[in-house]
């Protein structure tokens, strides 16, 4: 039996939405996920994020909302390459899957916003692209944010 890590570029819409479902349901401890602070309202940081995506070369894959008892009102933004496909990273030992182009969007009290994407490290190291594919999602989300 395997214990490895699988990766693949996918188009399919279910896989991916598995994989952000098990992203909203997993325990924070567990998504070594990485965040900014936006000054936007949550639906204005989700446009900017979109037109740097799209500006950065990424095209929209997806936007899923979190179910309510996960994450409430906050929505997961899930980017492609240019030619419409996304990584998921299946770990057959932590038996988890990942979208790790997903950045998920978390509305504060204040009306300011969260933005909630995979470490950095982590990415680059199975995310599919590469190992600048980290740097290349953290400057995306950081002139979304500027």
């Amino acid at each position: 039996m395997s214990h490895g890590v699988r990766i693949w570029l996918t188009g399919c819409l279910a896989v991916v939405m598995a994989a952000v479902s098990a992203e909203f349901a997993r325990a924070q401890i567990e998504r070594q996920l990485t965040a900014r602070h936006s000054r936007y309202s949550a639906g204005e940081t989700l446009r900017k994020l979109e037109s740097a995506a799209r500006g950065s070369g990424y095209t929209v894959f997806a936007k899923v909302a979190a179910p309510a008892q996960e994450v409430p009102d906050s929505t997961a933004l899930v980017l492609a390459l240019p030619e419409g496909l996304t990584p998921v990273v299946v770990d057959e030992q932590d038996r988890c899957i990942d979208a790790p182009l997903a950045i998920v969007v978390v509305p504060l009290p204040d009306g300011q916003a969260e933005v909630r994407f995979p470490d950095p490290q982590r990415l680059g190291m199975r995310g599919g692209e590469g190992p600048q594919a980290g740097v290349r999602l953290v400057e995306l989300i950081d002139s979304a944010l500027a």
